[in-house]
């Protein structure tokens, strides 16, 4: 790791700043999704079921914010570089990668067993979710698979659709996103700066092989 990737000693309250406000935009929005929802709690005999499909839906939320993470992480911004060693950021993007995942197919598994109807908006769910199992099996297999590093890349680049689908599901159901004012900002917020990382990825991309 050269110097330029190590964070020096007056940027650490900057870093840890940038690592307490990533765990609190999740959050936040959580707490008032919540709090609100709670309050809609129904009969005792239904609880139980109510309660995991809130749960569910929390998953949803913070894997959303986990998975847009990974594209901050992968980005290569130069802010980040000069706060945190790229290995750090490496490690970080497969652990989040690893927990969003896990709480984004739980929220699938749990949701489809309650109800296994399909329509537009619950499809558009369900490819993101298959779409994203293959790209984490793809990342978490590439080795004993023996991948060859064009094939890696080609199907990791499937997380750059996989986002833009759970968006538009979220919004298509409007159940969480719609009915809750913060929930919807950050939602919003993400997908600028998503799109906004996608369109530096395209011009970096453009740029190297001109």
């Amino acid at each position: 790791m050269t110097k330029e990737h190590k964070p020096s000693a007056g940027q650490k309250p900057a870093a840890v700043l940038l690592t307490l406000a990533a765990i609190l935009v999740p959050l936040l929005p959580l707490f008032f999704w919540l709090r609100e929802s709670l309050s809609l709690m129904p009969s005792p005999v239904e609880t139980p079921s109510f309660g995991l499909y809130l749960l569910a839906r929390a998953f949803a939320l913070i894997g959303f914010v986990l998975m847009f993470y990974q594209f901050i992480l992968t980005a290569r911004l130069p802010f980040l570089e000069k706060l945190f060693q790229r290995s750090r950021l490496v490690k970080r993007h497969r652990l989040l990668g690893r927990i969003g995942f896990s709480l984004i197919l739980l929220h699938g598994v749990i949701l489809l067993v309650q109800d296994l109807s399909l329509y537009s908006a619950k499809t558009l769910g369900l490819i993101a979710l298959i779409l994203l199992t293959i790209t984490v099996a793809a990342a978490s297999l590439a080795k004993p698979l023996k991948l060859s590093v064009k094939t890696w890349r080609t199907v990791h680049l499937a997380a750059y659709v996989v986002f833009p689908l759970a968006f538009i599901h979220a919004l298509s159901l409007g159940s969480t996103v719609l009915g809750y004012r913060p929930v919807y900002w950050l939602f919003v917020l993400l997908s600028v700066i998503y799109f906004l990382i996608l369109l530096r990825r395209i011009v970096r991309g453009i740029r190297k092989t001109g």
